[in-house]
């Protein structure tokens, strides 16, 4: 069978001092989790930096993984990690693993409270990463 299998699409925006990283698909062992490891990395322009995980449909232990060692990362170089609205799957991981006691997670409340103070960013990338068979 031809095609895509996995699927991960990231797209980033800066507003005021928050970086948002919109992430759709899946965070999973591989490319995926190099991708959104490298668009994270690579952006440093703010004090805040949002994963929207609303449109994430799996994550797994690699991408559990990368969300621990952001938290860790953030903390050291003097920012803030918050995980947006993630879905009900990624939700209920974070709970089983307790990563939901180290993530500040947030939902529509809080976007709206952040967004009310920042100003109007600009789109500033997208990156997608793909697994073919």
């Amino acid at each position: 069978m031809e095609g895509v299998k996995a699927m991960l699409v990231v797209n980033r925006q800066d507003r005021g001092d928050v970086s948002i990283f919109r992430c759709v698909g899946r965070v999973v062992a591989g490319e995926e989790v190099a991708i959104l490891k490298k668009a994270v990395l690579c952006h440093q322009n703010g004090n805040v930096v949002m994963l929207d995980m609303s449109e994430v449909f799996t994550i797994d232990g690699a991408g559990l993984g990368l969300l621990a060692f952001l938290a860790g990362w953030t903390q050291v170089v003097g920012m803030r990690l918050k995980v947006l609205s993630p879905s009900p799957r990624v939700r209920q991981l974070l709970e089983l693993t307790n990563l939901d006691s180290v993530l500040e997670i947030c939902d529509s409340e809080c976007w709206d409270e952040l967004m009310a103070h920042a100003p109007t960013g600009i789109y500033a990338e997208k990156t997608s990463a793909a697994a073919h068979s």
